[in-house]
């Protein structure tokens, strides 16, 4: 019986000790005075301040350096502010972290980094030639509207560039994608394999024969499966995930929501809730230990909603997680791109050479639902019903007007005062839409990005000078006492809040056109659409957004007051520090 007993002993011994090398995590940051500040809290009661205490990650007390004096001890730290401008930390309330990680190490052939189709090709072609006999090549950023000249490549011409190597090029929408023969016969796809479905399928010529060019998310799937498992091992998108979560905090973002996660099988949570959660899971711990996971440091908060058509990997119930990793909701597609032509419109697409010839978009074409109405009827039902809040993607007005009708058909039979269902990307956003979201309780969240980099085109040659006024209707939102939030869809266009603002005072164009200048809204407006209102949106508002006792510590320091910065230089202003729980991200 001793024998057994210190058997057991020792056997708990070293579970215990196991249990706390796994457990280890990162240091915390000390009980701090941050004083001599310029403090923007987003709170009514007390909007500014120029002195916080923290502790535990959370603001103990904020106000003058007076009363904040009464909490200083031999123990408690300080920080002088010496006059730096502190607001509440950003959450972008759309985004695509498992994509931009993934994306992270691609060739970039974008338009911001190349002007002309020479440049594009040119450097594709020096990477290709930076590439080992039978490696795969992969490039992202293919964007004929930012460059404007730019011709799409056929299957003949990456052949013949890279006869030895399998080529992927992502387009900068990410609904388009390009691949050579190689490519294709690596992942085992033949002219007999079956499209996905109508509105995802590999391109094919007259003959038959493959262009090169792949349509959308399903067909695309098991190219970036295939990749998965041969390029990009866990360690190296463990790599990836710390580097970009790095990048969100450097502009400033403290929480960042995947609207929509890209993924197959579990592994990529796993990574999501190692890098975000409040602590370390066993699991986490030991694939640190031996080199499959990074180490775990301060970094933003992650939410995230599943794919519908991944929701298999959805937790049984909500709330499984924190408030620092979360599965929150369920994303689905109800229109595409404006950029391939698969916007769902209540009018054509207007007819252009850019429209007919470089995007290829049929005369006469308006898109099309990429969901049966009965569809999404039993989708909304189903995930309403088990408390999941549920983002639909709907660029075009028809397909805004179908969603709001099938939400109308339920109203009622379901209880939506409470949910805070989302419309994502908001494009072509009626007055009337938004009256009819306000009475279902639907919140919007706008890709205000489309005006800046894509507002030129859309005027002149997508949409015509009529539809485009009415575009993205924030001011209109606003008037309606309707919270809504700014995204810019990373890694289409990077997550700048600055530059999200800027372009929703402005409502300028990157050549400088104005476009519906009635649908301005103010830099406070601004703010609180990246701050307190997108935490509204899934439920946080009570926790993050602002700088209040009682609240997470989530916030940054700038290097300059965005109410002092003229409207045209906000993109300037620069984050220097970001907080998230009190601890130092960057």
């Amino acid at each position: 019986m001793k024998k057994l007993l210190s058997t057991i002993l020792g056997f708990t011994v070293i579970l215990f000790f196991l249990y706390y090398y796994l457990k280890q995590d990162f240091e915390k940051t000390t009980p701090t005075i941050y004083y001599n500040g310029n403090i923007i809290t987003l709170e009514e009661s007390r909007p500014t301040a120029n002195a916080m205490f923290v502790e535990d990650g959370k603001i103990k007390a904020i106000g003058s350096a007076q009363e904040i004096a009464t909490y200083k001890t031999d123990k408690v730290a300080q920080v002088d502010l010496k006059g730096a401008t502190v607001m509440p930390g950003f959450i972008d309330p759309h985004t695509h972290f498992g994509i931009t990680m993934f994306l992270s190490k691609m060739h970039d052939l974008s338009g911001f980094t190349h002007k002309s189709n020479q440049e594009v090709w040119e450097s594709f072609e020096l990477s290709v030639k930076q590439h080992k006999e039978g490696e795969w090549v992969i490039c992202k950023g293919i964007d004929p509207i930012l460059v404007g000249d730019l011709i799409p490549p056929s299957i003949q011409y990456l052949d013949k560039v890279a006869p030895n190597n399998p080529v992927l090029i992502f387009s900068q929408s990410l609904h388009s994608y390009w691949a050579n023969s190689k490519a294709f016969e690596e992942v085992g796809i033949t002219t007999e394999t079956p499209n996905p479905s109508d509105h995802s399928y590999y391109d094919k010529d007259s003959s038959g024969a493959f262009t090169g060019l792949i349509v959308e998310q399903e067909a695309i799937k098991p190219f970036t499966n295939l990749l998965k498992d041969k390029v990009l091992t866990p360690k190296v998108l463990g790599e990836m995930g710390a580097k970009v979560m790095s990048e969100y905090a450097k502009n400033g973002n403290t929480t960042i929501v995947t609207t929509g996660a890209t993924i197959t099988d579990s592994k990529p949570l796993m990574l999501f809730e190692h890098l975000s959660a409040q602590e370390p899971t066993l699991l986490g711990g030991l694939l640190t230990k031996i080199g499959m996971f990074p180490q775990r440091k301060a970094t933003p908060r992650h939410f995230v909603y599943m794919r519908n058509d991944v929701v298999h990997l959805l937790p049984e119930k909500k709330g499984n997680g924190d408030d620092f990793y979360d599965i929150i909701g369920v994303k689905l597609w109800y229109d595409g791109s404006p950029y391939i032509g698969s916007m769902y419109l209540n009018e054509p697409y207007k007819e252009s050479k850019m429209t007919n010839e470089t995007l290829e978009i049929p005369h006469s074409h308006a898109g099309h639902a990429l969901v049966e109405k009965d569809s999404l009827k039993h989708i909304i039902q189903k995930y309403h019903q088990q408390g999941w809040q549920i983002a639909i993607h709907t660029q075009g007005d028809a397909a805004t007007n179908e969603v709001l009708d099938v939400f109308e058909s339920l109203n009622g039979a379901l209880n939506f005062s409470e949910s805070k269902h989302r419309l994502e990307h908001c494009l072509l956003l009626s007055t009337t839409g938004l009256e009819r979201m306000k009475n279902l309780n639907i919140t919007p969240s706008f890709h205000i990005n489309h005006l800046y980099y894509y507002g030129d085109a859309l005027k002149s040659s997508m949409l015509g000078e009529d539809r485009v006024e009415n575009i993205l209707p924030l001011g209109a939102a606003q008037d309606m006492a309707i919270k809504y939030s700014l995204h810019a869809d990373q890694p289409m266009f990077e997550s700048d809040p600055f530059r999200l603002m800027q372009t929703a005072i402005e409502r300028q164009t990157i050549s400088g056109d104005s476009i519906g200048v009635n649908q301005k809204i103010n830099l406070m407006e601004a703010v609180k659409a990246l701050t307190i209102n997108a935490a509204w949106q899934f439920g946080m508002e009570d926790k993050i957004g602002s700088l209040k006792e009682g609240k997470y510590a989530d916030f940054i320091i700038l290097d300059r007051n965005p109410f002092e910065t003229p409207t045209h230089q906000l993109e300037q202003i620069e984050c220097v520090k970001t907080y998230v729980n009190g601890n130092l991200v960057l």
